[in-house]
């Protein structure tokens, strides 16, 4: 028997037991997985057509295309562009006249076909209406003038391709700790490589240990990999002033200021930071109770360890490779000294 056919027998089973008086109409419907609604609704069905009301509905062979055609998809487009602040009721009343085409769409054919244009907002159809003004030559407006600035930045290359070249420089604050208090880091980067360096202070932050950093932490690295460090990348915060540029000067180290509200030109850092966080302090944080800002620093120093050395990392500079088989491609004796295995980093050097 056909599957139709036995559903068919056992709904009508169903029925017979509660017309015999057997069981109740909820007792019937609770042991067929029914709804009362369900149940009269079969029931009607089968007073009025018999045996034959009870086998499913058939379905269409072919559905009908409800979807809207091409052409009409495009009309819809460009009259919302030219009419950037009508709506879907005013743009389907206006395609259905014939000079625009007697197009039969309703409201809500033509809301859905601009909702997967990205239009289905009054603001994005005015500023697609700017694009489009901008291309053909017409009034370049505030908002497109800063989308094309945007792209410019985004665009930008940052870095350098010199190890030593370029080192940026960042500050990030973790948190104030009971009993400690507030725990700022100290953050640098290689433009070229990505080798990272972060010190942990506690207080507040200071232009002398910014300096501190530099010239205790990150210069003895460069020289001991026999590297010029060349410029240094900060942003406009007092901790980059006074004392750390003194120092700089003195190191024969250029400082280059990054422009305010442009985050951007110093995304090594910022990237970096946020890298620290993710992978290092959420975790950290959970598993051990810190009562010294030295033992965050120590912490640290051993997660930046694996970042230098173990992580590979996959930006279109690095390719995949660690930033210590490029900070020390030309000293590969020095990675031997430091207790690691030379046969599983491939120095790579990208100076030449």
């Amino acid at each position: 028997m056909a599957p139709s056919g036995s559903l068919a027998r056992m709904r009508k089973r169903v029925l017979d037991r509660v017309a015999r008086g057997e069981v109740s109409v909820v007792q019937a419907c609770r042991d067929a997985g029914w709804s009362r609604s369900r149940f009269y609704e079969l029931r009607g069905r089968y007073h009025r057509y018999g045996e034959p009301g009870l086998l499913p509905k058939p379905r269409p062979s072919a559905r009908f295309d409800r979807r809207i055609c091409a052409p009409a998809v495009d009309q819809i487009i460009a009259y919302a562009i030219e009419h950037p602040t009508e709506g879907p009721r005013t743009i389907a009343a206006r395609l259905a006249l014939p000079r625009f085409g007697s197009w039969g769409v309703s409201h809500g054919g033509v809301y859905n076909v601009l909702r997967r244009a990205g239009l289905a907002r009054r603001p994005a159809r005015l500023a697609a209406a700017e694009a489009l003004a901008a291309t053909e030559g017409g009034p370049i407006t505030e908002r497109v003038l800063r989308d094309i600035r945007a792209q410019e930045v985004t665009r930008r290359h940052i870095g350098s391709d010199v190890v030593g070249e370029q080192v940026f420089l960042d500050t990030m604050f973790v948190g104030r700790l009971k009993g400690v208090g507030k725990i700022w880091q100290y953050s640098a980067v290689d433009g070229a490589c990505s080798f990272g360096f972060a010190t942990v202070r506690r207080g507040e932050k200071s232009a002398r240990a910014a300096a501190e950093f530099l010239r205790a932490h990150v210069l003895p690295v460069y020289l001991e990999a026999g590297i010029a460090l060349k410029e240094v990348v900060v942003d406009g915060g007092p901790e980059f002033k006074g004392e750390f540029t003194r120092t700089c000067r003195r190191l024969g180290i250029s400082v280059h200021r990054i422009p305010p509200r442009s985050p951007d030109l110093n995304a090594f850092v910022e990237r970096f930071q946020g890298t620290v966080l993710h992978l290092h302090y959420r975790t950290a944080f959970r598993y051990r109770f810190y009562t010294s800002a030295a033992d965050i620093d120590a912490d640290l120093a051993a997660w930046l360890r694996f970042y230098n050395f173990d992580r590979p990392h996959r930006g279109y500079r690095t390719k995949g490779r660690r930033p210590a088989e490029i900070f020390f491609a030309d000293a590969p004796a020095l990675l031997v000294m430091k207790g690691w295995d030379i046969d599983e980093l491939t120095p790579q050097s990208v100076r030449s």
